[in-house]
């Protein structure tokens, strides 16, 4: 039955090895070894990416799963028998090469840069070893493998929030609870839940992305099933992440009174129950093997004529980050308005910037400052306009060696709080986070700051408050 609806059988990732004795003819040598050379030529060219990627993997501020992804769109690649024929169009990959050296002249940010770069090489690794224009499997994988939790968390987090918000309100009202949204906040009989960063949902949807990706690579799936069962990944991890909150609302509220782990294994519950259910769809996608047209061969005498052309435009992306970028138009003077010289009724005394927040200082939309109370650390950063540059403190902490706990928002009179708990060996910090507006916005992450800020609903500057304190359990 399932061979007549999928096809004589499951697709093969793994090519069979040729008999032994038996070589290839010295045309295909050729083409191999040029593709090679190809590969190499846009790495090289891409040479900001990889200081920018090998950097982004090991300073701790984000997650070291994309070295999985990497690995696994190596292993789709190398594994797979050069296409037949072996010739392939160096159209795609060239236009993205040239995309990704005009990105590098604007000056545009790495991580912009980097996704021009890393669907370049999938172009070129889909055309020379599986015979397609793009395979979207493998795309997808080399977007997964990029370092770019930390900046997937500063502009996607908020919005995600609020719509798993969205969702949880109209559950918990199915359930006859009088449930109330703002923002990323559940209003609940007088209360106040935050959906805090750690719910955005970020990590359980690039585990299912890369589920879904690994799958599709394994089942050999075109672009059309790719994009159906990217689709099918979405929803499940979306309807997922609004039952984890729907289900924790009940835990934060005190309605079901229940031991503190039940937090973290409800939590997971739900993450392995998306992930049996992305397989289930998955399996479930038909896999009959669709016409899917391969790349042509390349109408010119010789393999090597081509790739010069590419080759040179490597040279030339290569050479685009020494050139000045287009730099962007200075913001307007904002006047600094001095440090404050008391911090919850404490005196204040500064203290010389760390290295790190030194380093952080240069191109920052303003000025940081560090000052102790005599009891706990404060960080000040005064902000004049909207950037990513202004990013979560965990950041700096995770780059220091610091392991992350998150803890639950904390609200202290009218002021709203996130709060973590930040370790490495024997030292023990609990850190408490918010930024505030003189016209009274107040925000406890950077990404809900962000996008008001982006939306016009508070304009700066604005004060980025951090206090590091001993914790208690130390």
């Amino acid at each position: 039955m399932d061979a007549d609806r999928h096809g004589a059988g499951t697709p093969r990732l793994f090519a069979a090895a040729p008999p032994a004795g038996l070589a290839d003819p010295p045309g295909v040598m050729v083409r191999k070894h040029a593709g090679g050379v190809l590969f190499a030529s846009l790495a090289i060219a891409c040479w900001p990416i990889l200081v920018w990627y090998v950097r982004g993997s090991f300073d701790g501020s984000n997650d070291p799963w994309g070295l999985l992804a990497l690995a696994t769109a190596i292993g789709v690649l190398w594994r797979a028998a050069p296409a037949s024929p072996p010739e392939r169009p160096l159209l795609l990959p060239t236009a993205l090469l040239l995309l990704y050296t005009a990105a590098t002249l604007a000056a545009l940010p790495l991580s912009l840069r980097a996704l021009l770069a890393a669907l370049a090489l999938a172009a070129l690794g889909s055309a020379w070893r599986l015979g397609r224009r793009l395979d979207f499997p493998v795309a997808a994988l080399a977007l997964l493998a990029l370092p770019l939790t930390a900046s997937l968390q500063f502009y996607c987090g908020y919005p995600l929030r609020v719509l798993t918000g969205s969702l949880a309100v109209a559950l918990l009202r199915l359930n006859g609870l009088a449930v109330e949204l703002e923002g990323a906040v559940l209003l609940w009989d007088g209360r106040q839940i935050a959906i805090d960063a750690p719910c955005s949902g970020i990590r359980m949807l690039w585990a299912g992305a890369y589920l879904m990706a690994a799958a599709a690579a394994l089942f050999r799936f075109s672009s059309r099933q790719t994009l159906a069962a990217a689709a099918l990944t979405g929803c499940i991890v979306i309807a997922a992440n609004a039952v984890r909150a729907a289900a924790l609302f009940y835990l934060e509220t005190g309605l079901l009174v229940l031991p503190a782990w039940v937090h973290t294994a409800a939590g997971m519950s739900v993450f392995l129950a998306a992930g049996l259910l992305i397989i289930h769809g998955l399996y479930r996608i038909d896999r009959t093997q669709s016409a899917e047209p391969a790349c042509l061969p390349v109408r010119m005498s010789g393999y090597a004529a081509p790739t010069r052309p590419t080759q040179l435009i490597c040279l030339l992306a290569a050479l685009a980050p020494l050139a000045h970028g287009v730099g962007r138009a200075a913001p307007a003077a904002v006047p600094f308005p001095g440090w404050p010289i008391r911090f919850e009724g404490r005196p204040l005394t500064a203290l010389p910037l760390t290295p790190l927040e030194d380093r952080l200082q240069q191109d920052f939309p303003g000025r940081v400052g560090r000052f102790t109370d005599g009891q706990r650390e404060i960080i000040l950063r005064w902000v004049t306009r909207e950037s990513r540059q202004l990013h979560p403190s965990s950041d700096c902490f995770k780059a220091s060696g610091y392991r992350v706990e998150a803890l639950p928002i904390q609200s202290v009179g009218d002021q709203r709080w996130s709060r973590y708990l930040a370790s490495r060996g024997a030292t023990r910090l609990e850190v408490a986070e918010r930024i505030h507006s003189p016209d009274g916005g107040q925000w406890s992450d950077v990404s809900a700051w962000y996008w008001a800020a982006q939306l016009g609903r508070t304009h700066g500057p604005w004060w980025a408050v951090t206090v590091a304190a001993p914790s208690p359990l130390q």
